[in-house]
């Protein structure tokens, strides 16, 4: 969803902000070997993070060379432009109604003041065929959106349509925003101002939620990066028992682990013979009943590689 997204933004402004700086590999790659009961080649899972500081990009050498060894690259959702450029209206507004219309007045000069923080060129009018829930998420990524950093996922989707690698994605767009389209418009209103609440107060405070977030994933720390997914989704969201949040973390975390669980297994079943590399992001991997728990219910063999 991020690399669409940020295709989206960065169209829509039409801005150029500076690039991240460059940075060192993770020093413990969020890399795990799956091997079946009745043998095949080994394929592995790898936990992305949807951002593009140079220290994410870089892989950690097995990482890396696990990439490399594979013949099918497997994405969230399938990152090819005319895929992505399909789902645009999953994503922008179909109610005949514009952004600054439905949230009113208040918020939208709150919208406008948050963007104006974020670069002073910037204001809400760019964006008011997106859906309510859309300029939500997109609030703590724009500065990245706008420079067109590619996150980490495009990033590898590109090098493997390079490498002459097959692609695929395990599930369309809009089944995988599912969780955001379904909340009522008044929650989607709610949603955006605790992104606003979210924002002001990282500012305020002084705050890089995203550096730290850097810094987690290259940890490799697998309960520092489901605490942190948990966290960074319960701020943005209003809290870890608003409504929104309990709705969102099971549509869009838990359901989806099931999803791509099954997914994963029936690639396997379908070509044994191949190497592949499912990349997701790192929440997906990371918790104790996440997808590759999942695929340990299911007979496969799901082991960590340490580096």
């Amino acid at each position: 969803m991020i690399s669409l997204l940020s295709r989206l933004v960065a169209a829509a402004a039409m801005l150029v902000l500076p690039a991240m700086a460059d940075g060192e590999a993770p020093a413990k790659p969020l890399l795990w070997k799956i091997e079946g009961q009745e043998g095949g080649a080994v394929s592995y899972l790898f936990g992305t993070m949807h951002l593009g500081d140079k220290a994410v990009t870089t892989l950690h050498p097995a990482a890396e060379k696990a990439f490399k060894a594979s013949t099918v690259f497997h994405a969230e959702v399938a990152l090819d432009m005319a895929s992505q450029m399909a789902a645009i209206g999953v994503m922008m507004r179909g109610d005949g109604k514009t952004l600054d219309e439905v949230i009113g007045e208040k918020m939208s000069a709150r919208l406008d003041a948050e963007l104006k923080a974020i670069n002073p060129e910037l204001d809400a009018k760019p964006f008011q065929m997106m859906k309510t829930w859309m300029m939500a998420y997109s609030l703590p990524y724009l500065s990245e959106q706008l420079a067109g950093i590619k996150p980490l996922d495009l990033v590898l989707w590109e090098r493997a349509e390079m490498d002459g690698k097959k692609t695929a994605g395990m599930q369309e767009i809009k089944d995988q925003v599912a969780g955001f389209n379904e909340l009522s418009e008044e929650e989607q209103v709610e949603f955006l101002g605790s992104a606003l609440d979210y924002m002001q107060t990282e500012r305020e405070e002084k705050k890089d939620r995203m550096k730290e977030a850097v810094a987690v994933y290259l940890s490799g720390d697998l309960e520092k990066i489901n605490a942190l997914a948990n966290d960074w989704m319960a701020e943005l969201a209003g809290g870890a028992d608003s409504p929104v949040m309990k709705k969102l973390m099971k549509r869009i975390l838990k359901d989806r682990d099931v999803i791509m669980a099954d997914y994963v297994d029936a690639v396997l079943k379908k070509s044994p013979e191949g190497v592949h590399f499912f990349a997701a992001g790192a929440g997906h991997y990371a918790s104790q009943d996440g997808v590759p728990a999942l695929l340990e219910k299911k007979g496969y063999k799901v082991t960590r590689v340490e580096g």
